[in-house]
Protein backbone atom coordinates (compact mmCIF):
# COMPACT_ATOMS: atom_id res chain seq x y z
CA UNK A 1 0.00 0.00 0.00
CA UNK A 2 1.30 3.17 -0.82
CA UNK A 3 1.29 6.23 1.66
CA UNK A 4 -1.63 7.90 -0.44
CA UNK A 5 -3.32 4.33 0.24
CA UNK A 6 -2.23 4.58 4.13
CA UNK A 7 -3.25 7.59 4.97
CA UNK A 8 -7.18 7.80 2.88
CA UNK A 9 -7.41 4.33 5.16
CA UNK A 10 -5.80 6.26 8.57
CA UNK A 11 -8.55 9.49 7.54
CA UNK A 12 -11.49 6.40 6.57
CA UNK A 13 -10.72 5.15 10.46
CA UNK A 14 -10.53 8.96 11.56
CA UNK A 15 -13.78 9.35 10.26
CA UNK A 16 -15.30 6.78 12.09
CA UNK A 17 -14.22 7.01 15.31
CA UNK A 18 -15.62 11.12 14.86
CA UNK A 19 -19.01 9.79 13.59
CA UNK A 20 -18.82 7.20 16.60
CA UNK A 21 -18.40 10.09 19.00
CA UNK A 22 -20.94 12.35 17.65
CA UNK A 23 -23.23 9.25 17.81
CA UNK A 24 -22.10 9.16 21.70
CA UNK A 25 -20.57 5.63 21.57
CA UNK A 26 -17.27 6.33 22.24
CA UNK A 27 -15.98 9.62 23.93
CA UNK A 28 -12.59 11.46 22.87
CA UNK A 29 -13.15 14.33 24.03
CA UNK A 30 -11.39 16.59 21.23
CA UNK A 31 -13.25 14.73 18.62
CA UNK A 32 -16.53 14.58 19.80
CA UNK A 33 -17.79 18.13 18.69
CA UNK A 34 -15.01 18.12 16.16
CA UNK A 35 -17.11 17.75 13.14
CA UNK A 36 -19.96 19.73 14.59
CA UNK A 37 -17.68 22.74 15.49
CA UNK A 38 -17.46 23.45 11.82
CA UNK A 39 -21.65 24.50 11.78
CA UNK A 40 -22.02 28.03 12.77
CA UNK A 41 -24.56 28.96 15.34
CA UNK A 42 -25.19 25.21 16.41
CA UNK A 43 -26.77 25.25 19.73
CA UNK A 44 -26.47 20.91 20.09
CA UNK A 45 -29.92 20.82 20.58
CA UNK A 46 -31.07 18.44 17.54
CA UNK A 47 -30.53 14.74 18.41
CA UNK A 48 -31.26 14.12 14.89
CA UNK A 49 -29.91 16.36 12.86
CA UNK A 50 -26.38 14.88 15.07
CA UNK A 51 -27.67 11.51 14.62
CA UNK A 52 -27.79 11.81 10.65
CA UNK A 53 -24.60 14.21 10.14
CA UNK A 54 -23.03 10.89 12.47
CA UNK A 55 -24.20 8.37 9.96
CA UNK A 56 -23.00 10.75 6.80
CA UNK A 57 -19.80 10.48 8.59
CA UNK A 58 -19.42 6.88 9.28
CA UNK A 59 -20.51 5.91 5.58
CA UNK A 60 -17.72 7.90 3.86
CA UNK A 61 -15.42 6.55 6.50
CA UNK A 62 -16.22 2.95 5.41
CA UNK A 63 -16.05 3.82 1.91
CA UNK A 64 -12.66 5.47 2.34
CA UNK A 65 -11.41 1.52 4.06
CA UNK A 66 -12.55 0.26 0.86
CA UNK A 67 -10.43 -0.85 -2.66
CA UNK A 68 -13.08 1.01 -4.32
CA UNK A 69 -10.95 4.09 -6.44
CA UNK A 70 -13.66 5.49 -7.71
CA UNK A 71 -16.00 5.68 -4.95
CA UNK A 72 -13.12 6.59 -2.82
CA UNK A 73 -12.73 9.99 -4.94
CA UNK A 74 -16.53 10.60 -5.42
CA UNK A 75 -16.66 10.58 -1.73
CA UNK A 76 -14.14 13.53 -1.41
CA UNK A 77 -15.41 15.20 -4.33
CA UNK A 78 -19.08 15.05 -2.69
CA UNK A 79 -17.86 15.98 0.81
CA UNK A 80 -16.03 19.19 -1.01
CA UNK A 81 -19.52 20.32 -3.02
CA UNK A 82 -21.97 19.95 0.22
CA UNK A 83 -19.28 22.13 1.86
CA UNK A 84 -19.24 24.53 -0.78
CA UNK A 85 -22.74 24.75 -0.81
CA UNK A 86 -23.09 25.59 2.96
CA UNK A 87 -20.85 27.51 2.81
CA UNK A 88 -22.38 28.92 -0.43
CA UNK A 89 -25.45 29.50 2.24
CA UNK A 90 -23.28 30.98 5.51
CA UNK A 91 -24.10 28.09 7.51
CA UNK A 92 -20.17 27.07 7.89
CA UNK A 93 -17.28 29.25 9.26
CA UNK A 94 -14.78 29.95 6.21
CA UNK A 95 -11.46 29.08 7.00
CA UNK A 96 -12.41 25.90 8.34
CA UNK A 97 -14.70 25.12 5.12
CA UNK A 98 -11.87 26.39 2.81
CA UNK A 99 -9.19 23.69 4.40
CA UNK A 100 -12.11 21.08 4.33
CA UNK A 101 -12.68 21.61 0.48
CA UNK A 102 -8.87 22.20 -0.47
CA UNK A 103 -8.12 18.80 1.06
CA UNK A 104 -11.18 17.00 -0.69
CA UNK A 105 -10.18 18.22 -3.88
CA UNK A 106 -6.75 17.14 -3.31
CA UNK A 107 -7.54 14.01 -1.87
CA UNK A 108 -10.46 13.53 -4.25
CA UNK A 109 -8.01 14.06 -7.02
CA UNK A 110 -5.10 11.86 -6.14
CA UNK A 111 -7.03 8.84 -5.09
CA UNK A 112 -8.22 8.73 -8.70
CA UNK A 113 -5.09 9.78 -10.55
CA UNK A 114 -2.33 7.67 -8.23
CA UNK A 115 -1.99 4.12 -6.70
CA UNK A 116 -3.45 3.98 -3.60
Amino acid sequence: MTLLGTFIKINGIYDIICALCILKKVNIPILNNLHLSVIKNYSGDNDLFERFYAYWIFTYGIIRLSNNVELISFSYFIEAVFFINEYSIGTVYKDTVIFIVISCLLLGYASRVYKL
